[in-house]
């Protein structure tokens, strides 16, 4: 028999579970729009778009709490209330990245790295907003129950995941074979850094969507 998420917790909680998924897509698509203006060189209005992704995952941690002290205090299967939240946490994760790789490309030179490594950098990080984005479809329709497109949506992530390991990968040969162009050491260091962070959300990304996945098969199918 299939359940539904407002079957189990209260219309209140479900209200806060939708908000906190919206917040979440909000933050991407911003993301997803600052990321086409630096493929557009147009930095400084990226840069405002990255302080305002900043600006709503940082109340999306505060609705966090809402959810986290709304699933504690239900009666529901331990095991249930324990996948939920770990999922919750999973999603937070994922914000937190999102959040310090938008620190990371607001302070960064952008104009004054080499042209190859600028451009391996947004095809990076198109692939990780495109990932986030179905993330949040894929959240969106695990709370309204249809459930039919959680396996869909996770085929998508999975493949964006290893598009993303592939980009990465010649990300960093590029940054190795230009690194005598990227000066002082430090901006080689964040360069690098960022690579890897951006990787790492397409990374989390296919792991709560698994999480998703399994959530629906052993509680509510």
């Amino acid at each position: 028999m299939k359940l539904l998420l407002t079957d189990v917790f209260s219309k209140t909680l479900v209200g806060v579970l939708r908000d906190y998924a919206d917040i979440i897509k909000n933050a991407a698509d911003k993301f997803t729009q600052a990321i086409a203006l630096l493929n557009n060189m147009r930095v400084g209005e990226a840069r405002v778009l990255f302080s305002e992704v900043i600006k709503l995952l940082d109340k999306s941690g505060e609705l966090k709490t809402t959810i986290e002290e709304g699933i504690a205090a239900t009666s529901l299967d331990p095991g249930f209330k324990e996948e939920v939240l770990v999922l919750v946490n999973m999603i937070d994760e994922i914000g937190d990245y999102i959040k310090e790789s938008s620190r990371e490309l607001t302070i960064l030179p952008f104009l004054e790295l080499p042209e190859r490594v600028r451009r391996g950098l947004v095809e990076l990080a198109k692939t990780v907003s495109q990932s986030i984005s179905i993330l949040t479809e894929n959240f969106t329709n695990f709370i309204r129950g249809n459930y039919e497109r959680v396996d869909e949506y996770f085929k998508e992530i999975i493949d964006l995941e290893e598009k993303a390991d592939e980009i990465e990968l010649q990300n960093r040969g590029v940054i190795l074979d230009m690194s005598d162009l990227i000066k002082p050491y430090a901006l080689q260091l964040l360069v690098y850094n960022l690579n890897k962070s951006l990787e790492t959300i397409t990374d989390l990304c296919a792991r709560t969507a698994s999480r998703v996945r399994l959530i629906v098969k052993a509680w509510l199918s």
